[in-house]
């Protein structure tokens, strides 16, 4: 080998360790799939208020689907509303649509700007489940606006950190929940 050609072969061997360091320091992401996000919904479910005082309200047994062109979710549950005087109950499901965020100071994924496509009870006449569209507001900004769907374990942003990253933007893309952990 001739000094021209080690000199080369020393260029190439710096550069491609240029180029993996950048690659190492760069954004990387932890991705949480459909079911993954349904799991989590379910294990923080299920989502029980008092409303107005008149109406207990129970929300369970979520599903998913990734909204990728809008960067949000949609769920659908099963509401259960119980009117506390008549003890009378109705069943029926609502379906939502959300964005994600972090919050770096409770170290969680939330949900947040929930949205209420779709409110229907059983048993309830035509004519009245036009009105039902305030109650699923209300179900919406009292049980699951800013719920908590993730929370980071202490160790788990300590692991992170000592490598440098910390998490950041929260995107809904076609393989999941994709959130970016950013160089800190």
């Amino acid at each position: 080998m001739n000094t021209r050609q080690i000199l080369r072969s020393i260029f190439l061997l710096v550069v491609a360790g240029v180029l993996a360091a950048c690659a190492s320091v760069g954004p990387r992401t932890m991705t949480f799939s459909e079911a993954d996000i349904a799991r989590l919904l379910e294990q923080h479910g299920p989502f029980q208020r008092r409303l107005l005082e008149v109406l207990d309200v129970r929300v369970q047994r979520p599903s998913v689907k990734l909204l990728t062109g809008s960067n949000r979710l949609a769920s659908a549950f099963e509401v259960s509303a119980t009117e506390r005087v008549s003890r009378t109950t109705l069943n029926g499901r609502i379906a939502v649509e959300y964005g994600l965020r972090y919050d770096e100071g409770a170290q969680a994924i939330r949900m947040t700007q929930v949205r209420v496509n779709e409110l229907v009870l059983n048993d309830v006449s035509p004519a009245k489940q036009a009105g039902l569209k305030n109650l699923g507001t209300l179900i919406a900004e009292n049980l699951l606006e800013d719920t908590v769907l993730y929370r980071f374990k202490p160790s788990d942003l300590k692991n992170a950190e000592g490598r440098g990253f910390k998490p950041g933007a929260v995107n809904v893309t076609s393989r999941g929940v994709e959130v970016t952990l950013t160089p800190l």
